[in-house]
C-alpha cells in the first residue's frame, strides 16, 4: 500500500535526478543541468537504438521467399499501443492503483493535442511526395519557432531574448548545414505547383508542431498531470486515430498474415516497441519538466548528431562549409549569451519565492 507507493515515488525521484518537484512560474518542474543532460542523453540513446531496430525490422528478409516487412503504417499503431501500455504501468506504479487514467483532463483537451500530433507527422511525411528531402529538412528545422510561439500563446510562457536568439541560431545552423551539402542530380529545386503544394503541407505540419507540444504544457500546467498521464493519453489517442485510418486499407489483415507466416518477426517487433517506449519515457519526462521548446531543441540536435555519427562512422564525405552549421548548432546557447552580454541585455530576474511568503503572513496579521 502506502509504503510501496513511497518506494515507487522515491525510485522515480532517483530516475529524474531531482527531489521534491515544485513548479516554476511557467508551470514546469525544470531542474538542474545534470538532470537535463541525463534526460537529453536518454532521448538520444533511445532513439538511436529505435532507428537501428526499425531498420533491422524493415530490411530483414524472412523465409525462403525473402519477404520483407512493409507494413509501416501498422508500426505506428504497434508503437502507440506499446507506449500506452508502458505509460499506464508507469502511472500505476508511481501513483497507485486508484489514480485517474485521464488525470481529470477532459477528452476534448487530449483530442486537440493528439490530432495536432498526428497532423504534424502525417503532413510532414506526405510533403515528401511533392518536395525534395533537403527542402523538407530545411523547413522542418524551423520547428522551434512555431513551438516557441505556441508556448507563448497556448501555455502563457515567456522567453528571454537570449533564448530567442539561441532558437534562431539553432534553426539557421541546421538550415546552413543542409544547404551546404553537395547537391545530387535528383535533388534540384524547382518552384512549380507540385513544390508549392508540398511546402503548404510542410507549413501545416509546422502549425501542428506549434500546437501539440505547447498544448501539453498547458494541460500539465492546468491539470497538474504527470509525464505518464501525457505518455499514456497521447499514445492512446494516437493508436485510435491510426487504427481508424489504416483499418479500411486492410493492412491489419496483411500484417496478421505476415506474422502467421513469419512468427520470428514478433521478436523484432518487440524490440522495436521496447526501444520506442524507452525513448517515450525520456521524452515525455523532458516535455513535462522542461517544456515543448526544450524537447524540440533536443530532438533537432539529435538528428544532427545522427548525421555526424554516420559521417564519422561510415567515413562519408562532408562539405567544409557544413562544419560551420555544426559549430553554430552546438554553440548556439553560448553565442546567444555572449551576444546578449555584448548588447547589454540582462536576463529576466528569477522569481524570488522567499520574498512572497512574508507578504502572506503580513496580510494575515492585518486581518
Amino acid at each position: 500500500g502506502g509504503s510501496m507507493l513511497k518506494r515507487a515515488r522515491g525510485f522515480d525521484a532517483i530516475i529524474i535526478m531531482g527531489a521534491p518537484q515544485e513548479l516554476n512560474e511557467d508551470g514546469l518542474v525544470g531542474g538542474s543541468m545534470l538532470k537535463l543532460a541525463f534526460l537529453s542523453s536518454g532521448v538520444w540513446i533511445s532513439f538511436v537504438a529505435f532507428g537501428w531496430a526499425q531498420e533491422t525490422l524493415t530490411s530483414h528478409e524472412y523465409g525462403p521467399n525473402k519477404d520483407r516487412f512493409t507494413h509501416t503504417s501498422s508500426l505506428v499503431l504497434v508503437q502507440s499501443i506499446g507506449n500506452a501500455v508502458v505509460g499506464y504501468c508507469a502511472l500505476k506504479l508511481t501513483q497507485g492503483k486508484n489514480v485517474s487514467v485521464t488525470g481529470g483532463v477532459p477528452a476534448r483537451e487530449w483530442l486537440v493535442t493528439s490530432l495536432a500530433y498526428l497532423g504534424a507527422h502525417k503532413f510532414g511525411l506526405e510533403a515528401l511526395r511533392y518536395i525534395i528531402f533537403p527542402l523538407q529538412v530545411v523547413c522542418k528545422s524551423c520547428k522551434s519557432i512555431p513551438v516557441m510561439l505556441g508556448e507563448r500563446i497556448l501555455a502563457g510562457q515567456t522567453h528571454s531574448t537570449e533564448k530567442k536568439i539561441s532558437v534562431m541560431l539553432l534553426t539557421l545552423g541546421v538550415i546552413f548545414f543542409t544547404l551546404a551539402q553537395p547537391k545530387k542530380k535528383n535533388q534540384e529545386f524547382h518552384l512549380d505547383s507540385k513544390t508549392i503544394f508540398g511546402l503548404t503541407l510542410v507549413f501545416l505540419a509546422l502549425i501542428c508542431d506549434g500546437i501539440y507540444g505547447p498544448y501539453q504544457n498547458k494541460i500539465a500546467k492546468e491539470f497538474k498531470v504527470s509525464e505518464y498521464h501525457l505518455m499514456l493519453n497521447m499514445n492512446l489517442w494516437q493508436a485510435i486515430f491510426t487504427a481508424i485510418l489504416i483499418f479500411p486499407s486492410g493492412e491489419l489483415l496483411e500484417l496478421s498474415a505476415f506474422v502467421v507466416h513469419h512468427p520470428a518477426v514478433l521478436q523484432q517487433m518487440g524490440i522495436f516497441s521496447a526501444t520506442m517506449a524507452a525513448g517515450n519515457l525520456f521524452i515525455f519526462k523532458l516535455q513535462h519538466d522542461f517544456g515543448a521548446l526544450t524537447v524540440t531543441k533536443v530532438t533537432t540536435i539529435r538528428k544532427l548528431v545522427s548525421v555526424l555519427f554516420s559521417v564519422l562512422w561510415f567515413r562519408h564525405s562532408m562539405a567544409s562549409a557544413q562544419w560551420i552549421g555544426v559549430f553554430v548548432v552546438f554553440f548556439a546557447n553560448q553565442i546567444a549569451k555572449a551576444t546578449c552580454t555584448a548588447l547589454g541585455i540582462k536576463p529576466p530576474p528569477k522569481a524570488d519565492k522567499g520574498k512572497k511568503e512574508p507578504k502572506k503572513k503580513e496580510s494575515k496579521k492585518s486581518k
